[in-house]
């Protein structure tokens, strides 16, 4: 077989049909877009039972949001860094308990904060694209008050666009860190039992 004959044909496509490169290419974005699409369904369920349950929440966060942006993405880093920092705690005890002979079933405890932030991840960028949408269609609102179903649609439609992108994808990572430091921030400023532990706190300090 002539190797060198076949060397052009692979780089430069024969009869029309496209180069490797270009294939590849093309089978990138179909699977950003497959993934996206998929990614975005499941988040706009989550949104749905969000708006049922939790809409004067959800309006509430995005306010958080709007007035104290940087402060809200600090809270949010914050949350996300603590929690990683939890979980890779219970993780290293019970890899130690299973060493000192525990049952390797133990290990198994590792998978409950797992699926829970998995869980809590969906729900934040849910609740993160219908915050989006919120913040654009207040200005279109008489009352500042967008229609919550509008304003999920709105926002996952821009953070599915924008995630084809290649960059695209800091935006849906910025709306969900803003919508757990929006949440967090609120629990940690308006939750009674919060507010006697941090005063607790300070007292003790």
């Amino acid at each position: 077989m002539d190797w060198a004959g076949l060397v052009p044909v692979l780089t430069t496509g024969v009869g029309g049909i496209p180069e490797p490169a270009a294939l590849a290419a093309v089978g990138d974005i179909v699977v950003r877009i497959i993934a996206a699409i998929s990614y975005l369904s499941v988040t706009l369920l989550v949104g749905a039972a969000v708006i049922a349950n939790a809409g004067d929440l959800t309006r509430a966060v995005s306010e958080e949001i709007r007035q104290q942006p940087l402060k809200t993405g600090g809270f949010g880093l914050g949350t996300i860094v603590v929690c990683v920092g939890g979980y890779l705690v219970v993780g290293v005890i019970a890899a130690g308990l299973v060493e000192r002979g525990a049952p390797v079933r133990v290990g198994i405890v590792v998978l409950v904060p797992f699926v829970a932030g998995v869980m809590g991840g969906v729900i934040a960028a849910a609740v993160g694209q219908l915050v989006l949408g919120i913040l654009l269609l207040r200005r279109f609102s008489d009352d500042g008050q967008p229609h919550l179903w509008l304003a999920l649609v709105v926002g996952t439609l821009i953070v599915g666009l924008t995630a084809v992108l290649p960059a695209g994808t800091l935006i849906g990572a910025a709306t969900t860190v803003l919508a757990i430091g929006g949440v967090t921030r609120r629990l940690w400023t308006t939750n009674d039992r919060i507010g006697r532990l941090r005063a607790a706190v300070w007292e003790t300090s």
